[in-house]
């Protein structure tokens, strides 16, 4: 079973990230209420159990700040922001809380963190 989740390609400094993860699709579209950012690449992915250690250290240095990736796998989810990431399921509540809480004290709006929706499905 592979990690599935989005990566938008604006949000990183250094794009050989990529290079770890298989491309399912790219979607061009913007940001809940940000169109100012403009149109971004929205990059699906698949990773590969034996890459999500290195995966998920490159994302933590190649974020740009205000920014996160996803993946998840059997309704677990990493959710990795710039030098800080969060690993949770379904069933703990708070550790998603307090995922969500620092996106937000970061900038992050609330509706483009969607945890418990990409649980179930990693791609909405």
């Amino acid at each position: 079973m592979v990690w599935k989740g989005v990566i938008i390609e604006e949000s990183m400094e250094n794009k050989e990230l990529l290079n770890l993860v298989k491309i399912i699709n790219t979607k061009r579209t913007t940001l809940e209420k940000e169109s100012e950012k403009g149109t971004l690449q929205f990059h699906r992915i698949e990773l590969e159990d034996e890459k999500k250690d290195e995966f998920v250290n490159k994302a933590k240095a190649s974020l740009r700040e205000g920014w996160y990736i996803h993946i998840c796998k059997d309704r677990s989810m990493v959710v990795i922001f710039r030098n800080k990431m969060f690993e949770f399921t379904e069933k703990q509540q708070d550790t998603l809380d307090q995922a969500r809480n620092y996106g937000l004290s970061i900038g992050i709006i609330k509706e483009q963190m969607p945890f418990e929706r990409l649980l179930i499905d990693p791609y909405s």
